[in-house]
């Protein structure tokens, strides 16, 4: 059977089914790699992100922020500076089209913001910094466009609902966050390997 919005779904619905299963086809249903459930409702997302600040500056106790996988882009550090990145342009993007911008927003490339903003020097205090006000300032957009229902046009997503952005969101900061505690883990098996 076909899922569309003629087979008995709201376009709402059908928009966010389809976030989900794109997110399902890629990573499973939980993620088979960071856990996070495609199935979340909007509330429960929102709370796993606010506790991503905590969790991250937890895993990161007494780490430099250098350290790295070779099969990663990034180093740790450079991971906390993307999620809060990520959740910066994401809130830019909630509060214009809910202030009445138009709903189509454009693409960016990661990997350049990276070398624009050269990650891998920013210090690990002022990337947690950074991490924490982004999850504040993103929770305060996703309850304003909660309450205009926002409605966002990407380039390469298509539509999406705000349910669609938000699971995105916490998925791309979860499955991050979970980059950083391997990286963090092997790190701490080569010390002790070596000692």
């Amino acid at each position: 059977m076909s899922v569309s919005p003629g087979n008995g779904r709201t376009q709402q619905q059908w928009q966010n089914w389809r976030v989900s299963t794109s997110g399902i086809s890629t990573y499973g249903d939980p993620c088979r790699e960071c856990g996070f459930s495609w199935g979340a409702s909007l509330d429960s997302a929102v709370a796993l992100m606010s506790a991503v600040p905590s969790r991250v500056g937890a895993l990161l106790a007494g780490a430099t922020g250098r350290e790295r996988l070779p099969v990663l882009e990034w180093s740790v550090g450079a991971y906390v500076s993307h999620i809060g990145d990520n959740l910066t342009i994401w809130t830019e993007r909630l509060r214009g089209v809910a202030s009445g911008a138009p709903p189509l927003v454009g693409a960016y490339d990661e990997s350049a913001l990276a070398r624009a903003r050269n990650y891998e020097e920013i210090a690990l205090p002022a990337a947690l910094w950074s991490l924490g006000r982004a999850v504040v300032e993103w929770g305060e957009a996703v309850a304003q466009s909660d309450q205009s229902g926002t409605v966002l046009i990407h380039p390469e997503r298509g539509k999406l609902t705000l349910r669609a952005v938000v699971l995105a969101n916490v998925h791309d900061a979860l499955h991050h966050a979970w980059d950083i505690e391997r990286t963090l883990r092997c790190s701490a098996t080569e010390r002790a390997a070596r000692a």
